[in-house]
């Protein structure tokens, strides 16, 4: 018999010998099946925490934002000292960068400072965010009520502004902070009008709300006091639209920013955030190694009821594998036929495992959105799927190779003798 038909057929021999033995096939397949079904449960759900995480952060901080700015001072023994030669970034440099730059998604100029706002009789000191119309992109904006201004809007240097929620609770006590929009209001002695108030943010220090201003870049010189140099010392945003173009894209501005200024380390500085998202990552990495090692004791638990039930087979059928190897079956073929059964018991039960383990998932996920009202949602990525069946495989090979070893070993005479 050529060696591929023996090897089908002895696979063949393997599977067979499981469906005359149902219910110890069976309660193999379920020592496998709960310890898979733990496996894929912990990771579709740490996947799915890992999910929302990096949701948020993208959604609440600005880990995708790449932020250059002038280096206006720098610490020279023990002191600070002016930066005389600083670059003032321009509208042009930002739409240079936009159109040069690959893997940008939106670039913005943005300058912040301070000063007094006042509306009917009420003041109140505010943070000054002049920018480009493009801000929202960024993520740190989100309207309740209003618009914010365009590009017509900031390229005119129309009087617009759009303001923070507590500022206009603060400004406006007595009605809601919406009814605000469409007033004026006066900032460093300019009448602005408000054509939007942002949304309530969902944490905030009632201690120290954000008392913001924004308005369009050009009304810098008009919003704010001019700086002790006497030139104003605008950033650029860039956004990354992924995480993980972020630092292909801090590689880009930096080589864009060599070919510009000559020394520009000394002169400019490029800020990444990704620290936060990869401090978390670490994290939920971590919890998940340990949470897959503490359910991996379950799989090696069916690896032990897979070779106590082969061991068994082996005893039940030692006449069997004695004539088969009378016939002129090789030790090859009967620790063949052994393994296949014990790698298709450690199969069916990672399979079975896969429909079990995902829908504990959706259960516990579900429990999480009931009690803490967090909107998590199980991942079943295609990594999940491979670790819980090779893991299953390997247990079953591990644990099928005793037994099958014994069973080939056994002497053809003896075996036929048996009773």
């Amino acid at each position: 018999m050529p060696r591929r038909e023996a090897l089908v057929a002895n696979m063949l021999a393997g599977v067979d010998a499981m469906r005359i033995h149902p219910t110890r096939t069976m309660l193999s397949v379920l020592g496998i099946m709960i310890g898979s079904a733990s496996l894929v449960a912990t990771m579709a759900v740490s996947d799915g925490m890992m999910k929302l995480a990096r949701e948020r952060i993208q959604r609440d901080t600005p880990v995708q934002v790449i932020v250059i700015s002038p280096r206006t001072a720098r610490y020279q023994d023990g002191e600070w000292v002016p930066v005389p030669n600083y670059p003032v970034f321009t509208a042009d440099d930002a739409a240079a960068m936009s159109e040069q730059l690959a893997g940008v998604r939106s670039v913005a100029l943005i300058l912040s400072g301070r000063a007094i706002a006042r509306y009917r009789g009420v003041q109140h000191r505010v943070n000054v965010v002049v920018g480009s119309a493009s801000l929202p992109e960024f993520g740190s904006i989100e309207l309740g009520e209003g618009r914010f201004f365009n590009e017509v809007e900031a390229a005119s240097n129309s009087p617009v502004i759009v303001i923070s929620h507590a500022l206009a609770r603060e400004l406006a006590p007595a009605q809601d902070p919406f009814s605000i929009v469409g007033r004026e209001i006066h900032v460093r002695d300019r009448m602005r009008r408000v054509i939007g108030v942002l949304a309530a943010p969902r944490f905030e220090d009632p201690e120290s709300p954000s008392f913001a201003v924004y308005a369009p870049m050009r009304a810098a010189s008009a919003l704010l006091d001019p700086p002790p140099s006497g030139r104003f010392a605008p950033a650029i945003e860039l956004l990354s639209p992924t995480l993980e173009g972020v630092e292909d894209l801090r590689d880009g501005a930096m080589d864009w920013l060599a070919r510009r200024y000559a020394g520009w380390k000394d002169r400019v500085r490029v800020t990444v955030r990704l620290d936060q998202l990869n401090q978390l990552e670490e994290i939920i990495l971590l919890i998940k190694l340990f949470l897959g090692a503490l359910v991996g004791i379950s799989l090696l638990v069916g690896g032990v009821g897979i070779m106590n039930v082969l061991l068994a087979s082996v005893a039940e059928r030692t006449r069997e594998i004695g004539i088969r190897k009378s016939v002129g079956a090789r030790r090859s073929d009967i620790h063949t036929q052994f393994l296949t059964e014990s790698v298709a018991i450690a199969l069916v039960g990672a399979v079975l495992g896969l429909v079990v383990g995902f829908a504990m998932a959706l259960g516990v996920t579900a429990g999480f959105r009931f009690l803490v009202k967090t909107p998590v949602t199980p991942v079943l990525s295609l990594s999940s799927v491979l670790i819980a069946t090779l893991s299953s495989s390997i247990v079953g090979l591990a644990f099928g190779t005793y037994p099958a070893r014994r069973a080939a070993d056994l002497p053809p005479a003896i075996a036929i003798a048996h009773e």
